[in-house]
């Protein structure tokens, strides 16, 4: 292997990408691509707008938080709180990434983000449902030493249980609702396991009918596929944003309006699915956030 000085090393990765007389020359067709599929995007108004709104009620809710709860909290705050707050935060960001991820051309590698953010919204209810707890979901156990693998399974193993009583046999949802939550669950297995829906994009060159797609190109089909995930997934961080209110310190009664319009607002986008388009999958999904992450504003994260 030759070893170049860093100019030298530049320097021949940009002679060999020109393109029609312009350095990285090819970039632009990507480029432009993205531009496009993030133009197609926007225009769906509802969408945007219901993103905006529960992004903007979560940055204001840790703005209060920073500003105006914790300079009244006059006491250690419990180690479950102390471990929610960094869980609710990486699903908050996590899902900004998968829309990020989403908008710029790329919906279904969006949508296998969305999974991580889901199972580990699943979770954080249990433990603040005391279905489990935080050290059981992070596979922690009280007076032993760290151990990375016994952690691993440990975590693995409360996860399948915890899985089972929040979306699975023992959970107490109806039939109906576990089998529509078993085919949503199938798509992201499909998807995360092999690609199996992005593959279905280059069926047409497979076909000899078509060229080998490698930019983005804006189908309704799968950014639908990730719209509908979302707002759910969305409304399940939103149904765990009042824990964010240390015992005995509340937010005003402004807050908690915002808090229940935007909830009715994700509820109505979800529903939708049945009520508009006649997919059952939206009112298992209703029935499974009200049953399972059946919080209030009110809702605070009782030390355990």
């Amino acid at each position: 292997m030759i070893v170049l000085p860093v100019d030298k090393y530049m320097e021949r990765l940009r002679l060999m990408s020109q393109f029609e007389g312009r350095d990285y020359g090819r970039l632009r067709i990507l480029e432009q691509a993205q531009e496009d599929f993030r133009d197609r995007a926007t225009a769906l108004r509802g969408f945007t707008a219901i993103s905006a709104a529960f992004k903007c009620f979560f940055l204001e809710t840790v703005e209060l938080l920073n500003s105006e709860i914790r300079p009244r909290i006059k006491s250690a705050v419990s180690p479950e709180y102390a471990m929610f707050l960094p869980r609710l935060c990486s699903h908050f960001f996590t899902l900004c990434g998968a829309e990020r991820c989403a908008m710029g051309g790329y919906p279904l590698e969006g949508y296998t983000i969305l999974r991580n953010v889901f199972d580990g919204a699943v979770m954080t209810a249990a433990a603040a449902m005391r279905i489990s707890d935080f050290y059981a979901i992070e596979g922690l156990a009280a007076q032993e030493p760290f151990d990375p693998g016994k952690v691993r399974t440990r975590r693995k193993k409360e996860e399948f249980r915890v899985r089972a009583l929040m979306t699975g046999k023992d959970s107490g949802l109806s039939a109906l609702t576990l089998e529509e939550l078993a085919k949503w669950d199938a798509l992201f297995d499909m998807e995360i396991h092999g690609a199996g829906l992005s593959k279905a994009k280059a069926m047409n060159w497979m076909r000899g009918k078509g060229p080998l797609p490698v930019v983005p190109t804006y189908l309704e089909r799968d950014f639908s596929m990730f719209i509908n995930r979302y707002c759910e997934i969305a409304w399940v961080i939103h149904r765990l944003i009042p824990m964010i209110q240390p015992p005995g310190i509340l937010f005003d009664s402004f807050w908690r309006e915002k808090w229940q319009r935007l909830d009715e607002s994700l509820e109505q986008a979800v529903a939708s699915l049945t009520q508009d388009l006649g997919k059952k999958i939206g009112a298992a999904v209703v029935e499974l956030v009200k049953t399972k992450f059946a919080f209030t504003a009110e809702s605070v994260l009782a030390p355990g």
